[in-house]
């Protein structure tokens, strides 16, 4: 990552823990970051594609102490309560920005963050099955899907005392009791012979994984053609006119239904501007628009 957008995702989650997502605008971020608006879009092409890049973040940084604990040469249980320690406390880490996301109704769910969301439960659900698996062993596979969805129940609600509410109990506590009562749990279904509610064969619909990559978003060309220009018109007197005229046209861009005469009369803005002939028919071909 990026020196300068690591100042702007640690500006922009000051902002939406403080305020919300929807009350805090590109501005606000821009100057507290000591940039132009213009610049801001260099780095992200909206308010909601650097949600998706903080979501993302957060994500890689669970993920990554995930896989360290992974490689530990420890016992199993030993190591999946490890991740589980870190996982409440990495959750009482970002608690502010968290408690934002849950109060919060107006966070937009377009698909690439849907398909983040998607992609991010599916892979914790994964890890968990795996680190169950570790512990419990091959003899009691048949009941892991069922320890899951009671696993899940169990740390959201542990979850919610971590984050909500100001708790004595250390996270590593929380963690040694959540594995000894699905101990408990397992032991029981055993020894009576239980059949599992949810036999293995549901797996698809439990862990549902997505069905597209996870490009931020389907505009790659547009984004690097609209960064091209910004770029190149840096030391240009008439800057500030085409930053507007960027900005104007990336929010059209991001719009579920863009409006082609609006852009086409943001295309002509550039008309005068020799060194922005190719930047502007990329984006001219992308929306069939004859320049």
């Amino acid at each position: 990552m990026k020196e300068k957008e690591k100042i702007i995702i640690d500006s922009a989650i000051k902002f939406f823990a403080q305020k919300g997502f929807s009350s805090t605008s590109v501005q606000e971020i821009a100057s507290d970051c000591g940039i132009s608006k213009g610049a801001f879009y260099l780095y992200f092409k909206s308010k909601e594609s650097l949600l998706y890049k903080i979501l993302q973040y957060y994500y890689d940084e669970l993920i990554n102490i995930f896989e360290e604990i992974s490689l530990k040469s420890i016992p199993a249980r030993e190591k999946y309560m490890d991740q589980l320690t870190f996982m409440f406390s990495h959750a009482l880490k970002h608690k502010e920005f968290i408690i934002m996301q849950s109060k919060e109704q107006a966070i937009p769910l377009n698909s690439s963050i849907k398909d983040l969301l998607l992609r991010m439960q599916s892979e914790m659900q994964n890890y968990h099955l795996k680190g169950l698996h570790a512990i419990y062993g091959e003899e009691k596979k048949k009941y892991l899907l069922d320890l899951l969805i009671i696993q899940e129940g169990l740390v959201h609600s542990f979850l919610k005392i971590v984050i909500l509410e100001s708790s004595n109990v250390s996270t590593k506590d929380i963690s040694n009791y959540l594995l000894k009562r699905l101990d408990s749990i397992i032991s029981d279904m055993d020894a009576n012979n239980e059949p599992p509610l949810i036999s293995n064969d549901f797996i698809k619909y439990i862990i549902k994984k997505p069905k597209i990559n996870f490009l931020e978003d389907s505009h790659q060309q547009i984004i690097n053609a609209v960064n091209s220009i910004l770029s190149k018109v840096e030391h240009l007197s008439t800057k500030q006119e085409i930053e507007v005229t960027m900005e104007v046209l990336m929010t059209e861009i991001d719009a579920d239904k863009p409006r082609i005469p609006i852009i086409k009369g943001m295309l002509s803005n550039l008309n005068n501007y020799e060194i922005l002939r190719e930047e502007q028919q990329t984006i001219a071909n992308f929306y069939h628009i004859a320049l």
